[in-house]
């Protein structure tokens, strides 16, 4: 996301990003004044946690 930060043009205060293995997903945010990433915690496993993770997706999007 840091990386990201330096070649995107836009006026979004904070980046979001996912990491995953199609099975597990991990959410991280990187706030471009401050230049600080957050790490979400929390594994979200599919099909388990499938509703709050189309929940986080939709969020990010709708942020957007």
């Amino acid at each position: 996301m840091i990386a990201l930060d330096t070649w995107v043009e836009s006026d979004e205060p904070i980046l979001y990003g996912a990491v995953t293995t199609g099975d597990i997903w991990q959410f991280g945010s990187f706030d471009r004044q401050e230049q600080k990433v957050s790490q979400d915690l929390m594994l979200y496993r599919v099909p388990t946690d499938l509703e709050i993770l189309m929940q986080i997706l939709v969020g990010i999007l709708i942020q957007g």
